[in-house]
């Protein structure tokens, strides 16, 4: 009988021989055909196919290719190898008869490195190579051959497109196995079959990850996004620093800390469940570690965070992530996010980085602020010394600056050496006030910077001059801070200024006594205008030279007919208000001493030393010498 086959039906039959890779690969195959062991590759494929379609994990999928290879080669153990972008074949796989699945172990295990011929002939050659003794044979690696007790192995290369993408090895632990040449053909059918789906699931599993990258990457932008927008709107609000780092650590779910230069802490903040009483600064000690300070110096532009230490270590305590922060170019502190309740994560560096720059713009326009208010304090202290504006408006002025002229005030005026060189200005003018402030225990008061000097104006807790001698104290004090900085001479405190008028006429006076102590080399001095006493009316004559001749020549009659003593007993009892008593207890004697002495310089001087007008003139007198320094 003659069989009539439809022409359609037989069209579509080769169509999905020629489409079906199953087909076409065991067509390929005449041994295979030939053991009839085909259907049984076939069937094993049929599963996995199901099992491919239906998107299964990658890992999944070749522990399954794996198993079925097992199943069809009689062995109980397999591993299978992928190739990665690097060139290294990995560990992605394994199942075990006796243990089940292994895959943990065999992704700690590589294959192809250095040693182990017997993957890299499976390689070369894109062929199946078996090992019938694995513990004497010299190709693969021997403690990995011992480590798993392998006895025999055959080991199938997984291609596509011509390349080898995996690898898999079969063996039975611990037993011998003679893989014959059919089970050869047979793993190598059922390579190239698994080569075809493993591919796909590579593809589709690179595809899977990258979707979720753009997914991760894009509400990671979202999030930054809106941090950006949370900092940008606290600033506009008005939030200060302190806001903005609390702001960053309710962002970061971590403590925060803002150092400056010198890791001083300027502001930080911390979740109220950690309950830290304390800021957790980075240590001097982490900082000193050589790893840590290079990571440190290294930070710039390009690289604007870094963890340090990289990892933890015995002594180093907590990772903190450190941004660099720079104004105008130059490297104005630290913030910090610290690895504390919680681990440092990748978004914290994108948080930290932006946060920095918030708050460096922040620090930059209360800077600018600063400059600009103080500035305009240095204007109106201008204004008030040379009497250029109405009284009203000075003390309806005053408040905006911090300066009510109701309060006593006294102006002291720093001598500086212009020709130094070494500060601006402004820098000078700063350091001066700094210091006031430091030593004062106050903000720093206004002062403005004129060409050889810095006048301060200084406010009185009281209306006393025992006020102005506390204050001479502290001007002690901070002179004696700035003389290693700046080059400075004589430091006069004016007397009390209780009404706007009263400051352009200390100022005159300040003036005035600064040229005079220049001449007389009063360099080390600090001194307040009442100490000077009459001479302040000679300065403001002119007559500072006819002063000097005046004292030389009042005292020249006892000083050349004395061996000092009667010249220090006037002194005394001119600075005992010509009391004989309160002298001789000055001087240690008896007051018939005082007496007799007075008498002595009467004789000598041909004058009364105890008249009115004898006070007076030798007042005058000694206190020109003194001034002198003679």
């Amino acid at each position: 009988m003659t069989s009539v086959v439809d022409p359609a039906v037989a069209q579509r039959s080769r169509a999905a021989a020629e489409t079906d890779p199953v087909a076409d690969a065991v067509g390929s195959s005449p041994r295979a055909r030939g053991t009839g062991r085909e259907r049984d590759v076939i069937a094993a494929f049929s599963e996995i196919t199901t099992e491919a379609i239906t998107d299964t994990r990658l890992e999944d999928l070749l522990s399954l290719v794996g198993q079925k290879l097992c199943g069809l080669l009689g062995v109980t153990r397999c591993s299978v190898y992928l190739r990665h972008a690097n060139g290294a074949y990995r560990g992605a796989a394994g199942f075990c008869q006796e243990a089940g699945d292994i895959t943990e172990a065999v992704k700690r295990q590589v294959s192809g490195v250095d040693g182990d011929l017997f993957s890299q002939e499976v390689i070369s050659t894109k062929a199946p190579v078996v090992i019938a003794d694995a513990l004497n044979d010299p190709r693969p690696h021997r403690r990995t051959m011992t480590h798993w007790d392998v006895r025999a192995m055959l080991g199938v290369p997984l291609i596509f497109d011509d390349n080898v993408i995996g690898l898999i090895f079969v063996d039975s632990r611990g037993r011998e196995h003679h893989f014959t040449p059919d089970d050869i053909e047979v793993a190598e059918l059922f390579a190239r079959l698994s080569a075809l789906f493993i591919s796909q699931a590579m593809l589709n599993t690179r595809l899977r990850g990258q979707a979720a990258e753009i997914a991760r990457n894009n509400s990671t932008l979202a999030y930054l996004a809106d941090v950006h927008q949370r900092l940008t709107n606290a600033v506009l609000e008005g939030a200060n620093i302190h806001r903005v780092v609390e702001l960053l650590s309710e962002l970061s779910a971590k403590p925060v800390v803002l150092y400056n230069n010198s890791f001083d802490v300027l502001a930080w903040a911390a979740p109220e469940a950690l309950k830290l009483t304390a800021p957790p600064v980075m240590s001097e000690k982490v900082r000193n570690t050589a790893s840590v300070r290079d990571a440190l110096s290294e930070l710039s532009a390009s690289t604007p965070s870094a963890i340090v230490p990289a990892q933890l270590a015995v002594g180093l305590g907590r990772r903190h992530l450190m941004c660099r922060m720079v104004i105008e170019g130059k490297p104005a502190g630290f913030l910090g996010i610290v690895e504390v309740g919680r681990s440092l994560e990748p978004l914290d560096a994108n948080i930290a980085e932006r946060g920095a720059t918030v708050l460096a713009l922040q620090m930059l326009s209360e800077r600018r602020q600063i400059e600009t208010e103080g500035q305009a304090r240095d204007d109106y202290l201008s204004d008030l010394l040379r009497n250029s504006r109405d009284k009203e408006h000075l003390v309806r002025r005053g408040p905006q600056f911090g300066i009510d002229l109701t309060n006593p005030h006294v102006l002291v005026r720093l001598t500086v050496d212009d020709t130094a060189g070494r500060l601006t200005a402004s820098a000078i003018q700063n350091m001066v006030t700094r210091t006031f402030a430091q030593v004062m225990s106050t903000s720093p008061p206004p002062a403005v910077r004129l060409p050889g000097a810095v006048i301060v104006m200084v406010r009185l807790g009281a209306d006393d001059p025992d006020e102005v001698t506390r204050v001479r104290d502290h001007v002690t004090t901070i002179r004696d801070r700035l003389a290693g900085e700046l080059s400075l001479g004589a430091t006069l405190i004016s007397g009390i200024c209780r009404s706007p008028v009263d400051y352009p006429h200390a100022h005159r006076d300040l003036r005035e006594m600064g040229n005079v102590a220049k001449s007389f080399g009063w360099d080390e001095r600090v001194m307040t205008l009442d100490e000077l006493g009459l001479f302040r009316v000679v300065v403001s004559s002119g007559h500072v030279k006819e002063a000097l001749h005046f004292a030389h020549s009042f005292v020249a009659p006892v000083r050349e007919h004395d061996d000092g003593t009667l010249l220090a007993t006037w002194r005394a009892f001119v600075g005992n208000d010509g009391k004989v008593q309160a002298t001789a207890s000055a001087l240690a004697v008896h007051e018939n001493t005082i007496r007799y002495r007075l008498g002595r310089i009467k004789e000598i001087a041909r004058r009364d030393p105890t008249s009115l007008d004898s006070l007076l003139s030798a007042k005058m007198a000694f206190q020109v010498l003194d001034l002198a320094g003679q």
